[in-house]
Protein backbone atom coordinates (compact mmCIF):
# COMPACT_ATOMS: atom_id res chain seq x y z
CA UNK A 1 0.00 0.00 0.00
CA UNK A 2 1.57 3.71 -1.31
CA UNK A 3 0.03 6.43 0.86
CA UNK A 4 1.01 10.07 0.53
CA UNK A 5 0.55 13.85 -0.27
CA UNK A 6 2.10 16.88 0.12
CA UNK A 7 3.51 19.92 -1.54
CA UNK A 8 6.20 21.35 -3.51
CA UNK A 9 7.90 24.90 -4.80
CA UNK A 10 8.57 24.90 -8.48
CA UNK A 11 10.87 27.67 -9.57
CA UNK A 12 9.48 28.30 -13.74
CA UNK A 13 11.00 31.66 -15.25
CA UNK A 14 12.60 32.15 -11.96
CA UNK A 15 9.51 32.30 -9.77
CA UNK A 16 8.28 29.84 -7.39
CA UNK A 17 5.19 27.91 -7.48
CA UNK A 18 3.21 25.74 -5.85
CA UNK A 19 2.28 22.43 -6.41
CA UNK A 20 0.42 19.70 -4.44
CA UNK A 21 1.21 16.27 -4.98
CA UNK A 22 -0.36 12.97 -4.18
CA UNK A 23 -0.47 9.25 -5.58
CA UNK A 24 -3.20 8.22 -7.72
CA UNK A 25 -4.48 4.70 -9.76
CA UNK A 26 -3.44 4.91 -13.45
CA UNK A 27 -3.72 1.91 -15.87
CA UNK A 28 -3.10 -0.72 -12.58
CA UNK A 29 -0.19 1.18 -10.95
CA UNK A 30 0.39 3.81 -8.70
CA UNK A 31 1.81 7.31 -9.65
CA UNK A 32 2.80 10.58 -8.28
CA UNK A 33 0.39 13.29 -9.35
CA UNK A 34 1.33 16.87 -9.14
CA UNK A 35 -1.59 19.51 -9.11
CA UNK A 36 -0.42 23.35 -9.73
CA UNK A 37 -2.43 25.55 -7.02
CA UNK A 38 -0.80 28.88 -7.73
CA UNK A 39 1.95 31.41 -7.11
CA UNK A 40 3.64 30.55 -3.73
CA UNK A 41 3.60 34.08 -2.86
CA UNK A 42 -0.60 34.03 -2.85
CA UNK A 43 -2.22 34.13 0.27
CA UNK A 44 -5.25 32.13 -1.30
CA UNK A 45 -3.04 29.85 -2.89
CA UNK A 46 -1.18 29.04 0.61
CA UNK A 47 -4.36 28.34 1.98
CA UNK A 48 -5.06 26.35 -0.88
CA UNK A 49 -2.48 24.02 -0.56
CA UNK A 50 -3.39 23.67 3.34
CA UNK A 51 -7.12 23.05 2.47
CA UNK A 52 -5.52 20.37 -0.47
CA UNK A 53 -3.13 18.59 2.30
CA UNK A 54 -5.75 18.31 5.08
CA UNK A 55 -8.40 16.49 2.74
CA UNK A 56 -6.23 14.38 1.38
CA UNK A 57 -5.43 13.41 5.52
CA UNK A 58 -9.01 12.81 5.98
CA UNK A 59 -9.76 10.79 3.30
CA UNK A 60 -6.98 8.46 3.69
CA UNK A 61 -7.58 8.14 7.53
CA UNK A 62 -10.78 7.10 6.25
CA UNK A 63 -9.81 4.63 4.32
CA UNK A 64 -7.16 3.32 6.75
CA UNK A 65 -9.96 3.01 9.73
CA UNK A 66 -11.75 0.85 7.01
CA UNK A 67 -9.36 -1.40 6.54
CA UNK A 68 -8.25 -2.00 10.01
CA UNK A 69 -11.94 -2.74 10.57
CA UNK A 70 -11.91 -5.15 7.54
CA UNK A 71 -8.51 -7.25 9.28
CA UNK A 72 -9.88 -7.00 12.78
CA UNK A 73 -13.38 -8.74 11.37
CA UNK A 74 -11.23 -11.41 9.26
CA UNK A 75 -8.93 -12.04 12.78
CA UNK A 76 -12.17 -12.67 14.83
CA UNK A 77 -13.39 -14.84 12.17
CA UNK A 78 -10.12 -16.90 11.96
Amino acid sequence: MMAGCGYCVKRIHDRPYLYVWHYETRGGRREQVEEYVGPAGSPRAREEVARLVASYVDRAGTEMARFLAGVRAEMASA
